[in-house]
């Protein structure tokens, strides 16, 4: 979907991109992967997809 000139070597259907934490952000989220056990990108995803869920109108 992002990047039509990927290498032979990488995945289809996912995109690798970079990104900076602070470091206080890094501490809560380590913090947090501690006590669910989840690897790092996981607990990434599960975020994005949490703050990606229709708001519920209440």
């Amino acid at each position: 979907m992002q990047d039509k000139n990927k290498k032979s070597f990488e995945r289809s259907g996912s995109t690798r991109k970079q990104i900076r934490f602070e470091d206080s952000l890094l501490d809560k989220i380590e913090s947090d992967r501690a006590k669910t056990n989840q690897a790092f990108s996981e607990w990434v995803k599960d975020a994005c997809e949490q703050k990606l869920k229709p708001k519920s109108t209440s």
